[in-house]
């Protein structure tokens, strides 16, 4: 069974969702697929970024919106099995790895770590996708 939803986590709008074409969460039996988790908040037609050109802000809000989506599925951060970290800039995420180890503790997922050129909004500095599985 596959479900998609757009939780109410205090992230976006659901324009956003609807705008772009894609669910924030989508479930297949056990497995939890997260899209990507971006430090924004809004609508579709007016998107803000959180805190710009504060890398570990951007990084806090966007670990907590993820903790926030697990739990919108009966998850937990523990149930992470892999993440994919992409930032346009490498060398000032990496600064803020602790807040990585931080979050997840005991029980780090896999994890990949890219730089690119730009993300969707011009004061994105991150976005994360995630997969869980749930016992």
């Amino acid at each position: 069974m596959i479900t998609r939803t757009n939780p109410d986590v205090g992230y976006l709008d659901q324009s956003v969702f609807e705008a772009l074409g894609f669910s924030q969460i989508v479930r297949a039996d056990k497995t939890i697929y997260l899209s990507g988790i971006a430090p924004l908040t809004g609508t579709a037609e007016h998107l803000e970024a959180v805190s710009s050109n504060d890398m570990a802000a951007q990084v806090a809000f966007v670990l907590d919106i993820l903790e926030r989506c697990l739990a919108s599925e009966g998850a937990s951060l523990e149930h992470l099995v892999a993440v994919t970290v992409y930032s346009t800039d490498i060398e000032t995420l990496g600064a803020e790895a602790s807040l990585f180890h931080k979050c997840f503790g005991d029980h780090p997922p896999t994890s990949t770590w890219v730089e690119v050129a730009k993300l969707v909004h011009p004061d994105q500095m991150i976005e994360v996708t995630a997969i869980a599985v749930v016992p």
